[in-house]
């Protein structure tokens, strides 16, 4: 059989007074689980997977749904969820509501949460709540585009094994390390940066876990090894063998680890001290790193 993959998302249905279906199965609450496959390829499909839980809606709920807009509301409900990580709810109001302009019959908001007007009966109920579940959680085309440069497991290198350990949190340190200030006046525009390239994807993951971003400028942290002097290139050069000693003597300058309820995970740039550059990197077949940088894993990367 092709691969196949499967997504499950816990998914609450609130029925506010006077939205229940009369042809409901039975009495609330209840549960059922529903699934739909999608072929994203001819090689690979995917198994939706949908928790869901039928039940009423709380007085604070109700109460928030009598919000002046539908902004409000969403801000309000927002406050009232205590769901777990990746978990969705749909709000079921009655055919009459006001909160819902006329003719629109869905409203997805800011917090995976949802407004949606009642159906006549369970099938168009159902219908409706697949399609929001659907754009709320995954479609076949955005799971497609985030598989679309999946490398197969057999290409993996070994790193790929070394998974971060999940945490409730996570903190990230860029860290501008400039060990000899008196020859260098270095600067950079680490803001701009984390708003244009790292927060989009902070954003995306804010579901998942709590993410907070920080940045410093550390001057006289050097890399705790001596490079070695290339007299063909007139440069320096950082073998692969003497990287990992580079890690702690900087580690001991970050100070985040040792403070930090959550995982760390840091990014360096370092400017070499004026006699030790230029410096390179070399792997461990004696090749310049094109980027060089290099990485530990569950720790973070340093960039020279």
């Amino acid at each position: 059989r092709p691969p196949q993959l499967q997504l499950a998302a816990p998914l609450t249905v609130a029925f506010a007074p006077a939205s229940l279906p009369r042809d409901l199965p039975g009495p609330l609450p209840f549960s059922e689980t529903r699934e739909q496959e999608t072929w994203l390829n001819p090689q690979t499909s995917i198994t939706s997977r949908y928790e869901m839980l039928y039940r009423s809606t709380t007085a604070r709920e109700e109460a928030a749904l009598q919000a002046a807009t539908l902004r409000e509301a969403d801000a309000a409900l927002r406050l009232l969820q205590d769901a777990p990580l990746g978990a969705l709810a749909i709000y079921v109001l009655p055919e009459t509501s006001s909160l819902l302009p006329q003719g629109i019959n869905i409203y997805v908001g800011r917090h995976r949460s949802a407004l949606v007007r009642a159906a006549p009966g369970l099938a168009a109920l159902r219908a409706r709540l697949q399609q929001v579940a659907h754009v709320m959680s995954f479609t076949a085309a955005s799971v497609s585009a985030a598989l679309s440069d999946r490398v197969p497991a057999s290409q993996l290198g070994p790193d790929a094994g070394r998974h971060f350990k999940s945490s409730l949190g996570y903190e990230i340190t860029f860290s501008l390390l400039n060990p000899d200030p008196k020859s260098h006046d270095v600067h950079w525009d680490i803001e701009d940066a984390v708003g244009r390239y790292v927060q989009p994807l902070v954003d995306k993951l804010s579901f998942m876990a709590n993410f907070s971003v920080a940045s410093q400028i550390l001057y006289y942290a050097v890399l705790g090894v001596t490079p070695r002097f290339d007299k063909e290139s007139s440069s320096f050069l950082l073998s692969a063998h003497s990287l990992p000693h580079v890690i702690n003597p900087v580690e001991a300058r970050l100070g985040s680890s040792a403070a930090s309820l959550y995982p760390v995970l840091n990014f360096l740039l370092y400017v070499p001290e004026r006699s030790h550059s230029p410096l390179y990197i070399q792997d461990k077949d004696g090749a310049l790193v094109g980027t060089n940088a290099f990485h530990s894993p569950r720790w973070g990367g340093i960039m020279v």
